[in-house]
């Protein structure tokens, strides 16, 4: 006996029908292995077709059989014709649904209280659900889907359909409601078990292909099959990592299923959505990461999104496949105002309105020395009150100031520097496996037994409490007040003690971090919660069907308006270039008549932003005679830098380096550097010298 959800039956796309389908309670077995199986009432379901007049930009072949389905408010569009091209064919349709797939993955609320059994198994419904409305039927889960969560659990959910002589396998990831899960994100391991991939994703990838492997024999699916899977967040980075080992397996012809089936690369469709960094380039056993063998992997990234920087690119790590990213200002300043009012007025349209978008309001602060100086004088003096006080100006503005030495910044820019100073404080990958990871994992798994630790506010309320506590680091204080951050979101039946101990080693590397990035770290703990609605699956759809004609042609057609689809991305990624002793610098198009950035200075005088055009940032860290400065610019462009340096050093030596940061893995490597110095004298007569440097970021 297997155990399964009634299937939905089968709905007719032709007319206009309304149909409301209940789920079953069922307590079956399967013959292999023990598996309860939920039940819920479902949604109604309504079900229509999409004419001419509704998707008015589409074409008459696009729109053939395809079916607009109500769930659970939701609009969703499907046609079977989604799996009738090759995977290696981008699909903004199916990437649409595959991101809406992994929304109804995720259970609405958390349980009262995480013994609940009953709140376990009613997990898969809303995926149950989604499946059923657009006809896939047999819907089944491993044990993972309906159990309390644990250090190294991944749910999985698969349904199937018959599409002409294939069977298509849908298998949506469980992307959320992971709890004791979180744990398992942060085990990198040293990569001799995973082949250099991230070992707590390789295990759950490896999990998902062994329970896809039990589907099909429990279905007795024989012949020709297409797999579809996607994820969200730790879901996507198990997808991503489950899709390039099959991809890998498909072409060394291993035998992959023990059932009589067949699969190939071209009816293997994948689809990510801020999904972090799983695969590695070191890896020895599949083919690199930028390989064409990955093509039938698209993986949608928001560059503001921290989530998918991590595990960190210099410990080799990226992801298979395609990467397409979300518009931003920086990388698409000329479109970003319109793309920007397509996607809210979508994301209004599901319900959210656009004021309470806020992911790009972020902004560079500081905390000037004059202003803190009373308090730190307070904190120095033992006084207790001096610590609290300085975090709630920090958090209340008081002491804020917005920092003038650096323009331009988002939270992508942000993010990427503190992630490089965070891995530099830290180490090598063996380094952070032998001092910091089981500390951390445990740290996560004892907040997980808590019901109150799990809501978004507290997590955001925790994690902007310890950042902000690094900006007196410099103090004795910051242990202490950070320690309390911790105390007081911990279960009440934690080791205490012992919790903190293990963490205590990364409280370190924070303020550790703050002496270099101080204004960085800052505005990341003010605008944490903002910055984390870049990685919210509500946003991310908006962003889906703003690239999806049928979602952007049915709102015009609503509203009897003319709004344009918002095509992503395919490149993210930016040039960089760091300079030292420099403090008159000006950035120039290839011939050298349009001036984008610069940075004034004078002998002895702090330097000034004069000009930062957009699309491109700038900040400088020092004053006077020996400033650094850093600059980001778009790539595929060539560039002219005039570096002037002043000194009132007989004489000094002068160095710039210059980055390539490719943020996809369409490359054979992330960062292509470089680098030079020379020495400049000071003359009595002359006081600069200037030098061009010619700036190539053609690819």
């Amino acid at each position: 006996m297997k155990n399964l959800f009634k299937a939905f039956k089968t709905v007719n796309t032709n007319t206009n029908i309304n149909k409301t389908t209940k789920g079953v309670k069922t307590m079956k077995k399967f013959s292999r292995i023990k598996t309860r199986i939920i039940a819920g009432i479902l949604s109604a379901v309504t079900v229509f077709s999409v004419g001419a007049a509704a998707v008015t930009s589409a074409s008459a072949a696009e729109i053939d059989n395809v079916t607009s389905v109500k769930y659970n408010g939701n609009t969703i569009y499907y046609s079977d014709d989604y799996f009738r091209h090759s995977s290696t064919e981008y699909d903004p349709h199916l990437a649409t649904l595959s991101c809406i797939m992994t929304n109804f993955s995720v259970p609405l609320d958390n349980p009262d209280s995480l013994d609940d059994s009953n709140w376990y198994l009613s997990q898969p419904e809303r995926l149950y659900g989604f499946f059923g409305s657009i006809g896939f039927k047999d819907f089944e889960t491993n044990d993972d889907y309906v159990s309390r969560s644990r250090f190294d659990s991944i749910g999985v959910g698969c349904a199937n359909k018959q599409v002409d002589d294939y069977t298509v396998i849908g298998v949506g990831i469980r992307s959320g409601g992971y709890f004791r899960e979180w744990s398992n994100n942060v085990y990198l391991g040293d990569g001799t078990k995973s082949d250099y991939m991230h070992e707590g994703w390789f295990n759950a990838a490896n999990k998902t292909i062994d329970y896809i492997n039990e589907y099909i024999s429990a279905n007795r699916i024989t012949g020709k099959i297409k797999v579809w899977i996607a994820g969200f967040s730790r879901g996507g980075a198990t997808t991503n990592l489950a899709a390039g080992l099959l991809d890998n397996k498909i072409q060394n012809n291993e035998e992959i299923f023990s059932s009589d089936v067949t699969l190939t690369r071209d009816d293997l469709y994948a689809y990510t959505f801020e999904a972090p960094q799983g695969a590695n380039y070191n890896s020895e056993t599949v083919e690199k990461p930028g390989s064409e063998l990955y093509n039938n992997i698209y993986n949608i990234v928001n560059p503001n999104d921290l989530v998918p920087k991590v595990a960190m690119s210099e410990y080799g790590f990226t992801r298979f496949g395609t990467d397409k990213f979300i518009t931003t200002e920086f990388y698409d300043p000329e479109n970003y105002a319109d793309n920007r009012d397509v996607f809210l007025n979508l994301y209004e349209e599901n319900g959210t309105p656009r004021s309470e978008y806020k992911a790009d309001d972020f902004k560079m602060y500081g905390t000037p020395l004059k202003k803190m100086a009373p308090l730190v004088a307070e904190l120095v003096a033992c006084l207790p009150a001096g610590v609290a006080d300085i975090v709630s100006q920090i958090k209340d503005g008081t002491i804020l100031v917005e920092d003038n030495t650096k323009a331009n910044y988002d939270a992508n820019i942000a993010a990427y520097l503190l992630l490089e100073e965070m891995t530099k404080n830290i180490g090598s990958r063996s380094e952070y496996c032998s001092k910091y990871q089981q500390g951390v994992s445990d740290f996560l798994l004892t907040l997980m037994n808590d019901v109150d630790a799990l809501k978004k506010e507290e997590l955001y309320g925790l994690l902007s409490k310890v950042l902000l506590s690094s900006a007196v680091s410099s103090v004795p204080g910051f242990g202490d007040l950070a320690e309390d951050a911790i105390r007081d979101i911990l279960p009440n039946d934690a080791n205490t003690d012992e919790v903190i101990d293990a963490i205590e080693p990364l409280l370190e590397v924070v303020a550790q971090t703050y002496w270099n990035r101080p204004n960085e770290l800052i505005s990341f703990g003010l605008y944490v919660k903002d910055i984390f609605q870049n990685h919210d699956n509500g946003v991310n759809i908006a962003h889906l069907e703003a690239q999806d004609t049928y979602y952007v042609s049915n709102y015009n057609s609503n509203h009897g308006i003319l709004m344009p689809t918002v095509e992503l991305r395919d490149s993210a990624d930016f040039g960089r270039v760091t300079c030292k002793d420099y403090n008159d610098i000006g950035l120039y198009n290839e011939n050298g008549k349009i001036n984008l950035v610069s940075v004034k200075g004078a002998k002895g005088v702090k330097s000034e932003i004069k000009k930062c055009e957009k699309g491109f940032a700038v900040g400088y860290y020092s004053y006077a005679t020996e400033e650094g400065l850093e600059l980001f610019m778009p790539v595929n462009r060539k560039y002219i830098l005039n570096m002037m340096s002043y000194s009132v050093k007989p004489k000094h030596t002068v160095s710039y380096s210059a980055f390539y940061q490719s943020v996809s893995p369409n490359s054979d490597c992330r960062f292509r550097d470089g680098r030079g110095n020379f020495s400049d004298w000071y003359f009595m007569n002359s006081d600069f010298l200037q030098r061009g440097v010619n700036m190539n970021y053609y690819k």
